[in-house]
């Protein structure tokens, strides 16, 4: 063999002595589980708003107001120097109604000017009345109060006035009704009247 044919095999063989034996170091791996993410449920769709089923409550009647009522004087007794006054209200609407409370007052000379008026609610004679209570009253039926007052002269009062009319405002009302009183409501004591609540017919006063 010549020479240069040999250095030609030689060669590779020393090559292949040189290469390093064994197996291969692994490829680097990431062993760093991934936090799973969470799978996003599906958004019920919204339901359709039920109807409320509970029963609307219905209103009770309303208060009487004073255009569907009529005051009326409905007597008078005297009694040590007091006077009792007992004066009718009539429902005269279609509808019941409620009431509750003491009326006010206003006492008016013979041109229509007013007068001194106190009202005082269970004053007096009249401070052993109970207090208000509800009812209800019915077309066309009637309820009641008292007014008490005195006539006698209290202090330095030589005399009493006298009123022509008497204005009456029902509980809770701003309108009033005017009846007339005159020759026979002249309260002394400044014009001080004495009131009991409004009570049902046949309520003891």
């Amino acid at each position: 063999m010549k020479p240069l044919s040999m250095l030609l095999v030689v060669v590779p063989l020393l090559l292949a002595a040189c290469a390093t034996p064994g197996p291969q170091p692994p490829a680097a791996v990431n062993h760093v589980t991934p936090t799973p993410v969470p799978t996003a449920s599906p958004t019920p769709a919204a339901s359709a708003t039920t109807a409320s089923t509970a029963t609307p409550v219905p209103a009770g009647p309303d208060r009487c107001h004073t255009g569907g009522l009529q005051i009326s004087f409905a007597g008078a007794q005297g009694a040590a120097g007091t006077i009792f006054d007992t004066f009718r209200v009539t429902n005269t609407t279609q509808s019941p109604c409620s009431l509750y409370g003491y009326v006010g007052m206003l006492m008016l000379d013979a041109s229509g000017a007013p007068m001194p008026t106190r009202v005082v609610r269970n004053g007096g004679m009249l401070s052993t009345q109970a207090g208000p209570s509800r009812f209800l009253l019915q077309p066309g039926a009637a309820a009641s109060f008292q007014a008490a007052w005195s006539d006698v002269p209290h202090g330095s009062e030589t005399t009493c006035p006298q009123a022509a009319r008497l204005e009456i405002t029902p509980p809770d009302e701003f309108d009033h009704l005017v009846i007339p009183v005159n020759g026979w409501l002249a309260p002394c004591g400044g014009g001080e009247i004495d009131v009991a609540a409004i009570r049902a017919a046949g309520a003891g006063q």
